[in-house]
């Protein structure tokens, strides 16, 4: 549920901001499945995925495929990182370094060692 959440309000959150070309990549592969219309979810994530599938329905151009937690490393450390700082706390450049370093492991393809914050 959180997962679907997650990518609910993301997708939301981008389409506010006036992006109409996606390309998603989730972790979660029962929701990716169930977005792409590949299987049915219980009910509780029924209503998750219709919402996300009404927001997709208004872009121009989507793209959306399932990846494996270990390549989507950027996600797992904002997530981390988000839980670790108080509200509206300044990115120190130490941080800022290290999410540059993972994004571009990210983009490589390389794995990397999971690091807590």
């Amino acid at each position: 549920m959180a997962e679907g959440r997650a990518l609910r309000d993301g997708i939301q959150a981008a389409f506010i901001s006036g992006y109409r070309h996606l390309e998603i990549e989730g972790d979660n592969m029962v929701i990716i499945q169930a977005i792409q219309g590949h299987t049915q979810v219980s009910w509780q994530l029924r209503t998750i995925v219709m919402e996300v599938k009404a927001i997709l329905a208004k872009c121009a151009q989507v793209k959306i495929q399932h990846i494996y937690r270990k390549a989507n490393m950027a996600a797992d450390w904002l997530s981390k990182f988000g839980h670790s700082v108080l509200v509206n706390s300044p990115l120190t450049e130490c941080a800022i370094t290290e999410f540059r370093t993972i994004i571009h492991e990210d983009w490589v393809e390389r794995t990397l060692v999971r690091r807590g914050i």
